[in-house]
């Protein structure tokens, strides 16, 4: 078969691939066209949305290079969001820094933490794991809280932080950080998508699997595992450093463990041990409570009331989580590569392997 196939991988190098059909490439390169028309077209509102969503992207893909490529699972991540955060309280407020001195900094003050967190995982696995960065989670917040409560009473509904500058250009509108987001969500995911085909990414997945023979085939299981807390936590850093400056607000009451909980559900429902899947999540999970909003604005008042008595959009990220780990567990990006192989296959029909079902 010559080389190039629709259907088959004929070399080594073409399996390589990232995007090794020519359908894929034009896919993301049209993709990458709407993205950057999408303001275009639609309201400052729906903008604004759409950045929420790069902001929760960029921590989910963190979330879920710990967790869905490591194994490691953390109910903690909000601790993170809250480091960069408050990071940026300290450095921009009391230190007048730069905001691309800020950034970086707030990354690094995650990592450190992430170090730190990732100790117990070289001796705790699973629930015992779960509840250490659950610990974690709590101890952070009751710092930010507390720091909070000394920069005075003018503070108890959150700190106040100016708009940034980015060489000529100042974001100060919903537009210009959407096309600055939308370049640090590529970044992030190409860094990502390449990390997790390098040596230290099937060292991930080979701890995720089986972390006794992955010991004894010589993979340096705690060298491994730290560097998964410190990249997760780093870009989770970044992500709250960036939410710090959009929403011009730091608050603590923001990072709390229903946070945590969404952000899980977001690469569950995406696919876990997906960068693809994580976005995918990160975009469904942030704009469900919204969707939800527009439904009940055609339903009587008293409904609309209702849902917000009973938390509708609160139960219905865990009526999600749920239904992706009963009927689809490999989450979206599953969906989505059914999809993408039934018209791959089309016209003839395509019945994965008992093994490919699992």
């Amino acid at each position: 078969m010559a080389a190039g196939s629709a259907f088959l991988n004929v070399s080594h190098g073409e399996s390589n691939r990232v995007l090794p059909r020519p359908y894929q490439k034009a896919l993301v390169g049209g993709t990458l066209v709407f993205l950057l028309l999408v303001p275009v077209f639609v309201s400052s509102y729906n903008v604004h949305l759409l950045n929420l969503a790069a902001l929760a992207t960029i921590a989910a893909i963190g979330l879920n290079l710990l967790t869905g490529y490591c194994g490691q699972i953390s109910l903690g991540h909000a601790a993170f969001l809250a480091i960069g955060a408050f990071t940026t309280v300290v450095l921009t407020v009391h230190a007048g820094a730069p905001f691309w001195v800020v950034v970086p900094v707030s990354g690094a003050a995650g990592a450190i933490v992430g170090f730190i967190i990732g100790l117990p995982s070289l001796r705790f696995r699973g629930i015992y794991l779960a509840i250490s960065t659950l610990a974690m989670h709590y101890a952070v917040v009751y710092g930010v809280t507390s720091y909070q409560a000394k920069v005075g009473p003018s503070a108890s509904a959150g700190i106040t932080i100016a708009d940034p500058q980015v060489g000529p250009v100042m974001l100060s509108d919903d537009r210009s950080w959407y096309y600055f987001l939308l370049g640090i969500v590529l970044l992030v995911t190409v860094f990502s998508v390449n990390l997790v085909r390098t040596r230290a990414g099937r060292a991930w997945m080979a701890i995720r699997d089986r972390d006794i023979a992955a010991e004894a085939l010589g993979v340096d299981i705690a060298h491994y595992k730290l560097l998964a807390f410190m990249v997760s936590s780093t870009l989770a850093s970044v992500a709250g450093s960036l939410a710090a400056y959009y929403n011009n607000v730091v608050t603590a009451e923001t990072y709390t463990l229903d946070l945590a909980v969404v952000y899980l559900a977001m690469i569950i429902v995406g696919g876990m041990g997906s960068v693809l899947g994580a976005v995918f999540g990160a975009v469904f999970i942030t704009l469900l409570p919204f969707g939800i909003d527009a439904l009940f604005e055609f339903a009587p008042r008293s409904w609309r009331y209702g849902s917000e008595i009973f938390g509708v959009k609160q139960g219905a990220v865990g009526l999600c989580i749920i239904l992706f780990l009963l009927f689809e567990p490999k989450g979206l990006v599953e969906i989505w590569h059914r999809i993408e192989t039934y018209f791959e296959r089309w016209p003839f029909r395509y019945r994965p392997l008992e093994a490919e079902r699992r």
